[in-house]
């Protein structure tokens, strides 16, 4: 099948883009002696998440039950719940799903972690903590090393848990490499003095895990880290490249669509809305538009209805058209992946590929 033969709107991944992407992220971290464990919300795709494996990867992180479990039933062993793990009913889930895999989860309190451990030891089960560190995002985490050695030292004490390290999520890097730099020295100040207190206190870390996409090739100057989570750039989006973290080469993912009207003076509309595209804003400059038209950077996605997209086309050249064929880079891929069924790889004009976005709306 011809990509110009698909239905739209369609999500597309040009595959030599991202088996490049894949390629070059497994380099780096090789290079500078990182476990890789990519966050799967980027795709949700069981059969990506066997090629992020097979091209170096150590495990994944998910953010929900839900996800690993659709991970866990395609043969993947080796997860990282990144997200505190609260309920009976969750927890129960989680010692069930830790009979069949290695699991660890992320938390950051006396209650989550008792919580996981009744479960776990009532299903005869052990599961890996990772302590969430607050570096600066303000989201999850504790912000103090004191109080970190002291959940860990409790954890230690709880039969179904084994203490592996630390982690935290930088959230807010998602600013450009200088304004990076400097919060990066923050962060280093948090690590050095955490890694300090937890050695004097004779406890060991095998783990300490960072990273997102924005910071991902800046992985290795973050002092003790040994495994990176990176989750969009396998794909990449237009805020990946706002921040340079990505350049629009790297941009493996966008979304076809077609002018369905061109009515209204100095406007085209498109069959994709906001129930097709994410609505995250833009991250730069004037932070105006909801993804980039590769065809004709001079539109500006302008806004959504629920399954209209308004493309605002005055200061354009080009003469829209009904029936005409565009592809947009959203503003950002996972939660614009998340909408759709599937999604399909593709190889210059042809369609090789198509992958159920099987983890879709596992939200639990």
């Amino acid at each position: 099948m011809l990509i110009s033969e698909l239905e739209t709107p369609a999500v597309i991944v040009d595959l030599n883009v991202m088996e490049r992407n894949l390629s070059r992220m497994a380099e780096y971290c090789r290079q500078h002696q990182l476990l890789l464990r990519p966050h799967t919300k980027s795709h949700k795709i069981p059969e990506l998440a066997k090629r992020q494996i097979a091209s170096g990867a150590t495990g994944i992180t998910v953010a929900k039950l839900g996800e690993a479990e659709v991970m866990l039933n395609a043969g993947i062993t080796d997860i990282l719940i990144a997200y505190p793990i609260v309920g009976e009913e969750k927890t129960t889930h989680l010692a069930k799903l830790a009979e069949q895999a290695s699991i660890s989860v992320a938390l950051d309190s006396e209650e989550a972690a008792r919580g996981i451990n009744s479960a776990a030891t009532r299903q005869g089960a052990r599961i890996g903590v990772l302590i969430e560190m607050n570096v600066g995002f303000g989201r999850c985490g504790l912000g103090n090393e004191n109080d970190l050695l002291t959940l860990a030292q409790t954890i230690t004490t709880l039969p179904g848990l084994e203490f592996r390290g630390l982690m935290f999520f930088p959230g807010h890097f998602g600013v450009g490499p200088e304004q990076r730099a400097t919060l990066r020295m923050q962060v280093n100040g948090f690590l050095e003095r955490s890694l300090e207190i937890f050695e004097r206190a004779g406890l060991p870390l095998s783990i300490v895990s960072g990273g997102s996409t924005p910071t991902a090739y800046e992985s290795g100057l973050f002092h003790g880290v040994n495994e990176v989570r990176p989750g969009m750039y396998i794909f990449n989006d237009r805020n990946t490249v706002a921040i340079d973290a990505a350049s629009l080469e790297d941009c493996a993912l966008s979304v076809v669509v077609t002018v369905v009207s061109t009515a209204v003076s100095g406007r085209a509309i498109v069959d994709g809305g906001s129930k097709t595209f994410s609505y995250d804003r833009y991250q730069a400059g004037d932070g105006r538009g909801y993804g980039l038209v590769k065809e004709d950077t001079a539109v500006e996605v302008e806004r959504f209805s629920e399954e209209h997209g308004h493309l605002n086309v005055e200061r354009s050249e080009r003469r829209y058209r009904v029936g005409d064929r565009l592809s947009i880079i959203p503003n950002h891929v996972c939660t614009t992946v998340n909408m759709h069924d599937e999604i399909y790889g593709v190889r210059g004009d042809q369609v090789e590929t198509v992958w159920r976005v099987e983890a879709r709306g596992k939200v639990r």
